[in-house]
């Protein structure tokens, strides 16, 4: 039989071709696979916020050797220790971030000196404390200062919200939900407190386009007991949300999202927290409230109901022993339980938030929402969810 030369020829040529297709195709695949994954792995947080097309994209603007985010970012924000911040501008080495939202409010103090204020004290005791160490490049946290507000853009700026302390050098100032700064005519009324923030911006990217629904993510998330969350994480217990706001030696104080089905009054004639008068509000929650929950997950907490004037440390001058209790003037989140009663008093009259989010006091027989607080013990196991608002960590899987 005679062979067919070109006939073997397409054939050997085809399996080449073949071949060549597959083997480089593979390597394409490949290389980009692996490009990718360093893409999304192998960059520092600044390097990562620093390459060309994210330059280009986040419209940063180059000053010696800073670059700042303009005015009206909507690409900036950060998901760090159970917080949103906007990152405002960064170096070689630090990213400066603002937490995004009003995280408490304070009185400012007696005088203008911040090194002497309420706030200054509350920021570097309370806050900082609560934070990752691990990931920041400072051992201060602190207010905004007026040069770096006008920095941003001022009232364009993305910091506005409602009426806050800043500071101008070591004196206290107010700027206002309009996004005008002012001398205050005294240093006791309660304004918002936004914190400052220096992070180790040579910690690795891991995830995240600095928008709002994806921040971006430097740190691991995930949690195997109570204990691996962080103050602002959100969880699920017993079907109820609640959002932390306290660790302690004890537990992990939490507060609940949602409101009671029922406005109570705080008590039929006292504004003192109480739990053994079947007309008060702390009664209630000790009981009825009580009975929804698993005790034995519980801690037995001191909640502190002292009488408040200028420093916030004056509501730890009295408490009582109870399981369910509510906010104080100087914890997280305050301004987020509207229309609502606090542990706190003054006079004759318990604090409020209205519904505004400004502190108020109120009669406690007036019937407001009720917000619980409760401590939850910190070796509780946690299952699915990443602390996020819509995606909390479920405790008891």
């Amino acid at each position: 039989m005679k062979l067919d030369f070109r006939k073997i020829f397409v054939i050997i040529s085809a399996i080449f071709l073949s071949f060549m297709v597959s083997f480089y195709g593979y390597r394409l695949v490949h290389f980009y696979l692996k490009e990718k994954e360093k893409d999304t792995t192998s960059y520092t947080m600044i390097a990562y916020l620093t390459k060309e097309e994210n330059l280009i994209n986040n419209k940063l603007i180059k000053e010696e050797n800073r670059y700042y985010f303009p005015k009206d970012a909507q690409n900036n924000y950060l998901y760090f220790s159970g917080l949103m911040y906007r990152i405002l501008y960064m170096d070689d080495k630090t990213i400066y971030a603002i937490t995004d939202q009003v995280v408490t409010n304070l009185k400012y103090g007696i005088t203008s000196d911040y090194n002497a204020s309420n706030i200054k004290v509350w920021l570097n005791e309370v806050f900082l404390n609560n934070l990752h160490k691990d990931y920041l490049n400072s051992e201060e946290v602190r207010l905004i200062n007026k040069e770096l507000y006008q920095k941003i853009g001022a009232n364009e700026s993305s910091i506005i919200g409602k009426d806050m302390w800043v500071l101008d050098d070591n004196e206290g100032l107010v700027l206002t939900e309009n996004g005008n700064l002012m001398k205050p005519t005294n240093y006791e009324d309660f304004l918002g407190i936004k914190v400052l923030i220096e992070l180790n911006g040579t910690k690795k990217y891991i995830a995240g386009k600095g928008t709002i629904d994806e921040p971006y993510l430097f740190e691991e998330r995930g949690a195997s007991t109570l204990n691996d969350l962080a103050v602002g994480d959100y969880l699920t217990y017993k079907g109820m949300d609640f959002r932390l706001i306290e660790k302690n030696a004890t537990g992990v104080k939490v507060l609940s999202v949602n409101k009671l089905d029922n406005q109570l009054a705080f008590s039929d004639k006292s504004n003192v927290y109480q739990t053994n008068n079947k007309k008060a509000l702390g009664y209630y929650l000790n009981s009825t409230y009580l009975s929804l929950l698993n005790q034995d997950d519980l801690v037995l907490t001191k909640w502190y109901t002292g009488d408040y004037h200028f420093d916030y440390k004056e509501t730890l001058s009295s408490g009582l022993n109870a399981y369910v209790g509510l906010l104080k003037i100087g914890d997280y989140f305050i301004t987020d339980v509207l229309n609502s009663y606090l542990l706190t008093r003054s006079g004759s009259y318990v604090y409020t938030i209205n519904s505004n989010g400004d502190l108020s006091l109120s009669s406690p027989t007036k019937a407001l929402d009720i917000y619980p607080v409760l401590t939850l013990k910190s070796d509780l196991n946690v299952g699915s969810g990443l602390g996020y608002i819509d995606n909390p960590y479920v405790v008891g899987e």
